[in-house]
């Protein structure tokens, strides 16, 4: 409550006679639209070889997610089985057919691992980052080993950080709502030493009472610290230290993360630039759910990598970089030390072909494996500028995901409620090989349309199989390498400004499984799924609208295709008034008409109320 009205106050103060310092967050923080993802090396949207997708903080605003997960959902290749909530986990979070939580999604915070994915191992899936820290998000399609080495089979999801901000700058901002849903966010940040330096702090806490997985309520709280120090030595060397504490509260579950993040750039002659950074990451955690074997104990990453990139004449840029990264395991069902040295390449070439730009990138990484062994994973991606507004991207690469923990470490078996598991230490890795071709045209300079076709070859992929030994009554399952499979399809976005205040986004993903041993489709895989959105501006009462639907098809939840989930509706609205350049309220519609997600039997949050207050000063 004290915090609530501390927030008030500050609301009032932004009525006061301190519009000189008021300053629009966009314009302290907004960068050239840039990523790094795909390459490692920077590049404009338009100028990547390979294709990324991202969601700017202008999107973030914009939208009605209160998580990341949710953010995800307009995504085209994305299927997000998730509520929007505080706490909740984003358990069915799937791109182009292939599971994050098992591992095939790579999930990163400005380019380094967190425990994000793993079948319940690893936390809390893509949920690792309060949205008013984010700056956006880079989303890259498609086998990423040759750069990210294990558990980049699906993509990649890099979450961006703000940077500190050019000018002293304070944002507030406060949600209340259904399911007593809270939030109360800090971001402060100023540049020192005559901008030679500066630093970014944000604190963030959330609440609510609906538990993990949406099927009971639960006492969740969030409590999240992220700070950030960047220091110009000089104008060739730069340091950047980040640090982030959090801890994770619920009725049978304690957890407390914690991530250190050094790096040091040197910019070399002749355009080539030297980086090393690291990090170290602890979770710490105590999980004991009734019904569920009780885990207790840590889990480590400790990860060093060096990337130098330097041009070579007009057309080549070559990237060389190597990585030592450790994972320990210090629990009471798995005590494993894991490390994997890897070296990596790439060459991207640009060129004048035809009268038309023809850009490569091709590269390939070496895995050294403490348990697997050897890995090498190639990738070639290319794009033909077809004029000022059309490019034609293509991708071929391998890419391969180690077995998750508890499909191979646990040193007795797990009770999950009404079945147990149990590891097979004898599995081996699965591989894949990834084929993408998009185009994309940008058509009376404010309109988009782009579009993509994929295929995933996997092999040696890691089904849940039954096995005839039961404990307690209860039957035991386990894991084989005993299958292929594949996921394919076509993307399709068009994007439009139908008129000078109004926006249209139309989202379409057709998504073809197929388990070969079984011959039936893979689980949670929608064929369909369609996503509009439409935005409306009206600038002289500074009020923005946007509603938004998706539709899910029908799909299974068992590998037989017995059990089937309905199609259903998703509806969400938000209504943004910009009271000034400082103050922003907003009121957030969700699940507007009140959809089971295709499964009636079970617990759902349904239609929910949001209201939330940003102040920038």
């Amino acid at each position: 409550m004290n915090l609530l009205l501390f927030y008030l106050f500050l609301l009032l103060m932004a009525y006061g006679p301190w519009q000189d310092f008021a300053l629009a967050q966009g314009n302290i923080y907004k960068l050239p639209e840039v990523v790094v993802t795909a390459t490692k090396t920077v590049h404009t949207i338009e100028d990547s070889p390979v294709e990324t997708t991202v969601i700017s903080q202008e999107d973030i605003e914009n939208s009605s997610a209160l998580t990341v997960s949710d953010l995800l959902r307009y995504t085209p290749g994305f299927f997000i089985r998730s509520e929007n909530i505080p706490g909740i986990s984003g358990w069915r979070s799937k791109l182009r057919g292939l599971d994050f939580n098992s591992g095939y999604g790579l999930i990163l915070v400005d380019g380094q691992r967190i425990k994000g994915g793993g079948m319940g191992e690893y936390g809390y899936g893509l949920n690792q980052v309060p949205l008013e820290l984010i700056d956006h998000i880079e989303i890259v399609k498609g086998p990423g080993s040759v750069l990210y080495g294990s558990d980049a089979m699906a993509g990649v999801v890099n979450i961006i950080t703000k940077p500190v901000p050019e000018r002293p700058h304070l944002g507030l901002y406060t949600l209340l709502g259904s399911h007593d849903a809270k939030v109360f966010d800090i971001t402060a940040g100023t540049p020192l030493l005559d901008k030679r330096a500066g630093i970014l702090l944000n604190i963030d806490r959330e609440e609510s009472d609906r538990a993990k997985y949406g099927a009971r309520e639960d006492d969740y709280e969030r409590n999240h610290i992220f700070s950030k120090i960047e220091y110009s030595l000089t104008n060739w060397l730069k340091i950047n230290f980040a640090y982030k504490w959090e801890e994770r509260d619920r009725e049978y579950a304690d957890e407390r993360k914690t991530r250190i993040s050094p790096t040091i750039s040197l910019d070399m002659p002749k355009g080539g630039r030297f980086k090393v950074s690291g990090y170290l990451y602890d979770w710490d955690f105590h999980h004991f759910t009734p019904g569920y074997t009780e885990r207790k104990g840590d889990m480590y990453y400790r990860q060093l990598e060096g990337l130098y990139t330097q041009p070579i004449g007009d057309i080549h840029l070559l990237s060389i970089g190597g990585e030592y990264l450790e994972e320990e395991l210090d629990y009471n069902l798995a005590k494993k030390t894991i490390d994997t040295k890897s070296l990596f390449f790439q060459d991207e070439i640009r060129m004048e072909a035809f009268q038309h730009l023809l850009s490569f990138s091709l590269g390939g990484r070496v895995d050294d494996h403490s348990v697997f062994g050897s890995e090498f994973s190639p990738r070639l991606a290319a794009m033909l500028t077809l004029d000022s507004s059309s490019r034609l991207r293509l991708m071929v690469g391998r890419a391969f995901k180690s077995p998750t923990i508890r499909q191979l470490y646990y040193k007795v078996p797990f009770r999950h409620g009404s079945y147990w598991y149990k590891s097979n230490p004898d599995l081996n890795p699965e591989y894949s090989w990834g084929y993408s071709v998009n185009l994309e045209k940008r058509f009376f300079k404010k309109h988009f349309f782009s579009m993509s076709l994929f295929r995933n070859d996997i092999d040696d992929m890691v089904a849940r199989v039954e096995t005839d030994d039961e404990i307690d009554g209860l039957p035991v399952v386990s894991y084989e390498n005993i299958n292929k499979a594949y996921t394919q399809g076509i993307e399709l976005n068009l994007s439009l400004a139908l008129f000078e205040k109004a926006t249209l986004s139309i989202d379409y993903t057709f998504l073809d499984t197929e388990d070969k041993e079984t011959h039936k489709d893979l689980t949670y895989s929608p064929k369909n799924t369609l996503a509009l959105r439409l935005g409306y501006h009206i600038d002289n009462i500074g009020l923005r609208l946007f509603i938004g639907t998706q539709f899910m098809d029908k799909m299974y939840k068992d590998r037989e295709n017995k059990k089937e989930i309905n199609s259903y509706w998703l509806t969400e609205a938000k209504i943004i008034e910009d009271i000034n350049s400082r103050v922003s309220l907003a009121l957030e519609l969700d699940n507007l008409f009140d959809s089971n997600y295709g499964e009636p039997e079970r617990d759902w949050l349904g239609r929910t109320i949001f209201f939330s207050v940003k102040i920038n000063i």
